[in-house]
C-alpha cells in the first residue's frame, strides 16, 4: 500500500549538516513507490537548496507549515502584521535577538553571534536593516525567530505564552530557537492541507521528527518516530522512539518499516 513518509530535516535526517548518503539513498528509492514529504522549519530557500543538493525531492513544507510547495505552486499562511509588530516589540524588551522572514528572505536588525551562526548553518545570507517594523509592513511574514541561549529561549517562551499566544502558534525547535507563525499552522495542520488536494488519510502516514515543532504532527500520524536525542514531549506521543546520534535514527526505522511490510 502506498504510504505518505513524512520528514523533518535538521535532528531527524539531517545530522551534522549533513544526510548520511545510505539515508539519502534508501529516501530516492523509497519516493519512487511512496509518497514524500520534507517538513521544516527552514525557510524554503535553505530547505530547497539542501534537498538539491542531497538529490531529493517531494513536497516541501517550510516555516513549519507557513509555506507549502508541490506541483509548482505554492501556498502561504501569513503572520497577521499588527500581530508581527506586537511579537517584535516584545522581543525587544525581553532583550532577544530575533529575525523575520518575509517572502523568502531573511532580516535583522543587527549582525551578531546569533545572525551569524543561524546565516552559517541555514547557508542562507541575511539582510540588516534598521527596524523590522518597516520590513513587516510589506510582503508576506511566514516566521518570526528569536534565537538565544537555551535558558534564555525558555524563558522568553514562558513569558510568550502569557503575553501573546493568543496572536500566533509559540513552539521551540531547537533549544535555542522560539518560533512564532500563523495562528493555528504547524506541520499537521500543513499536512492536512495536503491530504485534502491529493485526497489521502492520517492513517497512512509515517513521520519522523525530533522537536517540540513535530509533536501535533506525529501525534497525529499513522506511525511515527521519534528521534533521540530530541524533544521530550515527542516521546510521549509517537509510536516508536529511536536513537539517532549517528544520523541514522530515520534509515534503521525505515528498514524495519520494510521488514515488517508496513512499506
Amino acid at each position: 500500500m502506498k504510504k505518505i513518509l513524512i520528514f523533518d530535516l535538521d535532528g531527524t535526517i539531517v545530522v551534522n549538516s549533513r544526510i548520511d548518503p545510505k539515508l539519502r539513498d534508501l529516501i530516492k528509492n523509497l519516493s519512487q513507490s511512496h509518497t514524500v514529504i520534507f517538513a521544516s522549519g527552514r525557510m524554503f530557500s535553505s530547505m530547497d537548496q539542501l534537498l538539491k543538493k542531497n538529490d531529493l525531492s517531494g513536497i516541501e513544507i517550510a516555516y513549519n507549515g507557513s509555506l507549502i510547495y508541490f506541483d509548482g505552486t505554492f501556498y502561504k499562511f501569513c503572520l497577521d502584521k499588527v500581530d508581527t509588530l506586537s511579537i517584535l516589540n516584545f522581543l525587544r524588551k525581553e532583550k532577544i535577538h530575533r529575525q523575520i522572514y518575509v517572502d523568502d528572505l531573511l532580516y535583522v536588525e543587527e549582525e551578531n553571534e546569533f545572525s551569524r551562526a543561524y546565516s552559517q548553518q541555514a547557508e542562507i545570507e541575511y539582510k540588516v536593516v534598521q527596524n523590522l517594523d518597516e520590513v513587516a509592513k510589506s510582503g508576506c511574514i511566514f516566521k518570526i525567530l528569536a534565537f538565544d541561549t537555551s535558558d534564555k529561549i525558555d524563558l522568553t517562551k514562558t513569558k510568550a505564552v502569557k503575553a501573546i499566544q493568543q496572536n500566533a502558534d509559540i513552539f521551540t525547535s531547537s533549544k535555542v530557537y522560539l518560533e512564532f507563525v500563523k495562528k493555528g499552522v504547524n506541520k499537521r495542520s500543513a499536512v492536512e492541507f495536503v491530504s485534502k488536494k491529493l485526497n489521502f488519510s492520517f492513517k497512512d502516514t509515517i513521520s519522523f521528527g525530533d522537536g517540540e515543532n513535530d509533536s501535533e504532527l506525529l501525534e497525529k500520524s499513522g506511525i511515527s518516530f521519534a528521534m533521540v536525542p530530541g524533544n521530550e514531549k515527542l516521546r510521549k506521543v509517537a509510536t516508536y522512539i529511536t536513537d539517532n546520534d549517528d544520523g541514522m535514527g530515520a534509515f534503521r526505522s525505515l528498514k524495519y518499516l520494510e521488514s515488517i511490510g508496513e512499506i
